[in-house]
């Protein structure tokens, strides 16, 4: 059934060849009637017929049970009856009584190796066919046959003609088709909305002179001669990029591709053009957003879900000190060093759950200087759309790391300040309530501190002092002072006056707008009652600081002797000492006899025991001169340790948490290590351990000894100068504790002694946690 409709000739009338032959069937072998039947799964369909009686012959076809052709397709082989009405398989068929049907010959058509029907000769009397007859019949299916594949051909090319010329019309691309002189011969819709010439103006025309700007028209013309000399295209079979012009003369680039088919030894040229100008917006859209993020002055990284960077742009490569060349392909965090403050699985769920993370991590850069970076993590399809990737931005917040870090040092230093101050302090908010005071502030007016917050400034000044301090304040928000120092009178909580020196600031943000009045206030009672007393004392203190510049002379040349001694301790001793020390060291490595070996070894302790008696007398002038100072950093707790327990020449278990680090000067801890070891080794029998214990903001660091002990007695003045147990026989000059106290004390902590439980000594040291 489908290979009969595939023919085509039921949807066309009756073909001009197949009647032709059914005329010179009929007309040859004298039957009366001929037809081409094509036999359907429930009728036969005469497609082509001469000399059917009708009805049959309007109605074109028949039911099977009036068809001698359909035994021609099941047995795909001739049929041929003198008298069907002798024939057993044909006499009961309709076909005889009702359309007369006597003699007959049919043959196959065979179109593609099926048999679709017989070509068939009928005579409505009894008919001998002779062979000659059978071999006409049989030439004339042959042809039957052939036309009907020109029907189907003819149709398939039209169905075909029709859709392409369909495509053409729908196309978004312009179709265009030129000969090999460049006259335009198709021209579908989408050339005339890209290039304004309608289809009957364009055809028959130049293409040169309507598509191709002109300074290219040369070049186009050189070209179409080269096709009509030589039968060669060099453009065809290519996808090309070449700019065009409109009706209206805009210049514009389209893309195309070029065929080219000869028929008949003419030369045709199929052109599919697009405009592409949006294509080439896009480029520029897209160099120009490379350019932006080359000229970003974040780090902007894609990378692969595991780390692998695909992209790396200029400010990456000013933040690491890595070239894009060495950091693609490299894994991100390998490279880096990353340090997440969670760990990198939070990111990696994150990613997973939200696609996105954020959070600072720190990074490690090509000079091997670590860099805090606020980094932002987004996940999303790769270009290709088969798997995913991660866009990394990353902005160095070093420097606002460290400004905060100071800010909060900062920030706690004058808490302690506000707080701990002997001096009264007072902040007041600018609607004169105050916000906050110090305990010095508040008990200089006999209140706690909390019953002063939230009230008035103006309730303690007395009533007389206040318009003077409006105005002072006005000139503050006027700009015209900076701050003002002032004198008067508060009325303390019992009803009596206290004087008070006072210094008010104005603060203000950024951006120069007040925020809130600072105060320092001074109780000068004792003063100004003073004052009043001056007159009559005025002799005495005169003479008083003629004996006070006596004793300042006096002092002076005592600090320039004490520098004298300094020099010498330093220099005029310490170089021989030095020298001592370096020979005894090399006497002690040979392989000295007993007699002077050990000699040698008390030559030593000795030496020692002078510089270190040099070193604390040095630190103890330095203490006295009040001069001592210090810069504090972190220090990483194991480590420091153990390099104090090298400088002493001691191996001692220590207790300490890995990440354990204090705020301290590193020498400065060395040194107070190496004191409390040294007086374990000497008073206690060695030091058994160093324990270190971190409780929020304080550190505590304490060498444990299990001898005597200090005597109870001693513990009050332990640290006290020149402060010795006088029972004990270890050499020493009591100034080793009292300069760790101010080593400490230099450093923001604070050092103490625990007797030991059952027995033994707890020298500690305690420092603000890092």
């Amino acid at each position: 059934m489908t290979a009969l409709r595939a023919t085509g000739v039921f949807d066309v009338p009756e073909p001009p060849g197949l009647r032709r032959l059914t005329t010179l069937a009929s007309r040859l072998l004298g039957s009366p009637t001929a037809l081409v039947s094509l036999v359907l799964d429930d009728r036969q369909v005469f497609v082509s017929q001469v000399g059917l009686p009708q009805p049959w012959a309007d109605r074109g076809e028949t039911p099977l049970s009036h068809s001698f052709c359909q035994h021609v397709v099941d047995d795909d082989a001739p049929l041929v009856t003198s008298d069907a009405r002798l024939d057993d398989r044909l006499k009961d068929n309709l076909a005889i009584p009702e359309i007369g049907v006597i003699a007959y010959a049919g043959m196959p058509i065979r179109v593609d190796g099926q048999t679709l029907g017989s070509f068939c000769a009928i005579d409505g009397k009894p008919r001998d066919w002779s062979p000659g007859d059978l071999a006409i019949l049989e030439d004339l299916a042959a042809a039957v046959a052939t036309e009907i594949e020109l029907v189907r051909a003819a149709r398939h090319a039209e169905e075909t003609s029709a859709v392409v010329r369909r495509i053409l019309e729908v196309s978004q691309d312009a179709y265009i088709s030129i000969d090999a002189a460049g006259v335009v011969l198709e021209w579908n819709p989408a050339a005339e909305k890209l290039f304004g010439w309608t289809r009957d103006e364009a055809t028959g025309g130049d293409l040169a002179t309507m598509v191709i700007p002109e300074i290219y028209r040369e070049a186009h013309y050189t070209g179409l001669a080269r096709v009509r000399a030589t039968g060669e295209s060099k453009l065809a079979g290519q996808r090309i990029e070449l700019p065009a012009v409109n009706r209206s003369g805009h210049r514009f680039p389209v893309e195309f591709t070029l065929q080219s088919t000869s028929h008949g030894g003419r030369t045709v040229f199929h052109a599919f053009l697009h405009d592409i100008s949006a294509r080439h917006e896009s480029q520029r859209q897209l160099r120009r957003q490379a350019e932006l993020i080359d000229a970003a002055p974040a780090a902007i990284i894609v990378r692969t879900p595991d780390g692998t960077i695909r992209f790396w742009n200029k400010g990456a490569e000013q933040m690491y000190g890595w070239p894009a060349s060495a950091a693609v392909g490299r894994n991100i965090h390998s490279l880096l060093g990353t340090v997440f403050p969670d760990g990198s699985a939070a990111m990696q769920t994150a990613l997973a759950t939200d696609g996105r993370w954020e959070g600072e991590v720190t990074h490690r850069r090509v000079d091997g200087r670590s860099v805090v970076v606020l980094s932002r993590h987004v996940l999303r399809p790769d270009s290709e759309g088969a798997g995913s990737e991660v866009i990394e931005t990353n902005t160095d917040i070093t420097a606002r790391r460290t400004a905060e870090e100071m800010l909060a040092t900062s920030e706690r230093q004058f808490r302690v300040q506000f707080h701990q101050s002997t001096v009264g302090q007072a902040i007041v908010g600018l609607d004169g309530l105050v916000l906050h005071v110090n305990e010095a502030y508040a008990r200089m007016i006999g209140y706690r501190p909390e019953e002063l917050i939230g009230r008035r400034n103006e309730d303690f000044t007395h009533p007389e002092d206040r318009a003077e301090g409006v105005v002072m304040t006005s000139r503050l928000y006027s700009d015209e002072w900076s701050a003002y120092e002032r004198t008067k009178r508060l009325i303390h909580a019992d009803g009596h006056l206290v004087d008070v020196h006072i210094g008010v600031r104005l603060v203000r943000d950024a951006d120069g707008a007040p925020l809130h009045l600072i105060g320092v206030i001074q109780d000068i009672t004792e003063r100004t009652r003073a004052e009043r007393e001056r007159d009559a004392t005025q002799a005495v203190l005169a003479e008083r600081n003629a004996q006070l510049e006596l004793a300042n002379s006096e002092l002076q040349r005592a600090n320039l002797l004490k520098l004298d001694l300094m020099g010498m301790l330093s220099h005029d001793i310490g170089t021989p000492l030095t020298s001592i020390l370096g020979y005894g060291e090399m006497l002690l490595e040979s392989d000295l006899p007993p007699p002077i070996a050990t000699p040698t070894s008390k030559i030593m302790r000795a030496a020692r025991r002078i510089d270190d008696l040099r070193h604390n007398v040095l630190a103890m002038c330095t203490v006295s001169e009040t001069r001592l100072r210090t810069e504090r950093q972190r220090v990483e707790l194991a480590d420091a340790l153990r390099d104090a327990l090298d400088a002493a020449d001691q191996d001692v278990p220590i207790s300490c948490p890995p990440s354990a680090a204090v705020l301290v000067n590193p020498a400065h801890l060395r040194q107070i290590v190496v004191n409390f070891l040294t007086n374990a080794r000497k008073y206690g029998g060695g030091a058994t351990g160093i324990e270190v214990t971190v409780d929020g903001l304080a550190t505590r660091i304490a060498v444990r000894d299990e001898g005597p002990g200090v005597p109870e007695g001693l513990r009050d003045h332990l640290f006290e100068r020149f402060t010795r147990a006088g029972d004990t026989e270890a050499a020493g000059h009591g100034l080793g504790l009292h300069i760790v106290v101010s080593l400490a004390e230099a450093n923001g902590g604070a050092v103490g002694y625990q007797p030991g439980d059952p027995v033994g000594s707890l020298f500690c040291l305690t420092l603000e946690t890092a």
